[in-house]
């Protein structure tokens, strides 16, 4: 049984959403098993580094730049066996902590988290709970189907809620170095399994991403596809393996996006999904197509 984790963050700008989050967590993990709680500022030009401050966690400033590096800077004041990962928009799930850790238990697990979705609009939140539905089971099913197995094996690997075993994420160097920040998850899943180790998802636990709409998410769409190359990049050097999704792919699914939209929104009866679909997979080409520039 964990008894004692160290809790880490990494903020900039978050002043919207910190306090939410911070006092969340307080809830759900019990004071007593926290060792730390360590806020890695990546140099905030608004107040958030008071409202961590007067939240009761250490801050510290960020030895670089981006999540890559501020995410390795917290690692280097980790002291416990066992430490947890935040982001500054996350609002955790009230059952994480009675489900998530305990899964660390498994000798062969070094990492676990559960899944989020978008809290606004409605349409993203029921798409991307959707989606999630539809890859859980796609590693049963035929080979040909590779690009959505890829996606199945890295759903819910994300930073956001997630506890790692301390020994075992520094010997395999830490967190992934991008350049912008992006795919650090996606990396880090196949580092973990390249090294026999496994990240395990509980499906059920769902905490909250804190958005403010959905211009917001069309633009995380743009900013992800736009680093796809690097990240891919890394990962056939890391572990041979090729890209699960080709150009051709992308423009087909944009193509096929509006009558996709419509069977998504009848399935989940949420009107709005008829062309919240469309524009996301335009945004996400448009960024597919400028990452490889």
């Amino acid at each position: 049984m964990i008894k004692t984790v160290d809790l880490v963050v990494w903020t900039k700008n978050g002043a919207e959403t910190l306090p939410h989050v911070l006092r969340r967590i307080g809830e759900v993990v019990p004071p007593e098993a926290v060792n730390q709680r360590i806020i890695v500022d990546d140099h905030s030009t608004d107040n958030t580094r008071e409202i961590a401050k007067s939240l009761g966690w250490n801050v510290t400033f960020n030895e670089g730049k981006g999540i890559s590096d501020g995410a390795n800077t917290a690692l280097k004041q980790v002291k416990s066996d066992y430490f947890v990962s935040f982001e500054q928009d996350l609002l955790l799930s009230h059952n994480w902590w009675n489900k998530i850790p305990p899964l660390l238990e498994n000798p062969k697990a070094a990492v676990a988290s559960g899944m989020r979705f978008a809290n606004k609009p409605p349409g993203i939140k029921k798409l991307q709970q959707y989606v999630a539905k539809k890859y859980r089971g796609e590693s049963k099913l035929e080979p040909w189907l590779r690009s959505r197995q890829m996606a199945a094996f890295t759903l819910g690997k994300t930073l956001d809620n997630t506890i790692y075993k301390t020994k075992v994420i520094k010997a395999l160097g830490g967190f992934p170095k991008t350049r912008t920040g992006a795919g650090i998850d996606t990396i880090l899943a196949y580092r973990v399994n390249q090294a026999g180790y496994q990240w395990i998802v509980d499906y059920e636990v769902q905490s909250t991403h804190l958005r403010r709409g959905l211009k917001q998410e069309l633009h995380h769409q743009y900013w992800h596809a736009k680093q796809l190359h690097e990240v891919w990049s890394i990962i056939k050097k890391e572990a041979n393996q090729n890209p699960p999704v080709t150009k051709t792919d992308v423009i087909f699914r944009f193509i096929t996006s509006p009558f996709t939209g419509v069977f998504i929104a009848l399935k989940t009866k949420e009107p709005s999904i008829t062309y919240i679909h469309p524009l996301v997979r335009f945004y996400y080409l448009k960024g597919f197509l400028e990452s490889g520039k």
